[in-house]
């Protein structure tokens, strides 16, 4: 049985329960909210979404980013791309006032602009794209090459763009398939291969 602040399905009595649970709850109430709003993203996205904006209002300093980033997500499923743009850049933000507290990756921020050609996300998504390490502690990471690829050919830079989208295609399969989210690996394959040309 999950925890009662991880409920994947959601119902009147549920809901209740987990009100009460909260109500009850002597600390955590903002990680209760937002692991619950999490555990929802899925089949629930509009709960999530609220649950969530909860957690996000209550301000909590260590807690407050990681709620954002799942409200991003929960924003992506419900089809709010530019709400979900937001707190994603809210989340950047206040991990840089809070560098301890890391729950947003600037690749995730960044594959949703140049998925969803956000163009006019592109003056703020450039430098952080340029930042932007190709390589992880493990090699090679297909999330960030193919968030790269896709924003440097929203930005007209074609010949980098055509190298990091080369670079994903080979690695594409090792993208997380986030169907909820209304990201596909299909239509990911699709954008990088118009890239390639």
């Amino acid at each position: 049985m999950p925890d009662w602040y991880r409920n994947s399905e959601w119902s009147p009595q549920i809901a209740a329960d987990f009100e009460a649970r909260l109500a009850r709850a002597r600390g955590q109430r903002t990680q209760y909210l937002s692991l619950q709003g999490q555990a929802l993203i899925a089949h629930h996205p509009d709960i999530a979404e609220t649950l969530l904006e909860r957690a996000v209002a209550s301000s909590d300093a260590f807690e407050t980013v990681r709620a954002l980033a799942f409200l991003a997500q929960a924003r992506l499923a419900v089809g709010k791309v530019d709400g979900a743009l937001a707190a994603y850049e809210e989340a950047l933000e206040r991990q840089i006032e809070h560098p301890n507290v890391v729950a947003v990756q600037p690749a995730d921020y960044l594959f949703v602009i140049g998925y969803f050609r956000r163009v006019d996300r592109l003056a703020s998504a450039l430098p952080i794209a340029e930042a932007l390490p190709e390589v992880g502690i493990f090699g090679p990471e297909p999330q960030a090459l193919a968030a790269k690829a896709l924003v440097f050919g929203l930005a007209g830079r074609s010949d980098a763009a055509r190298h990091l989208a080369e670079r994903a295609l080979a690695m594409v399969d090792g993208v997380a398939e986030a169907a909820a989210l209304g990201i596909s690996v299909a239509g990911l394959r699709r954008r990088l291969a118009e890239i390639v040309g």
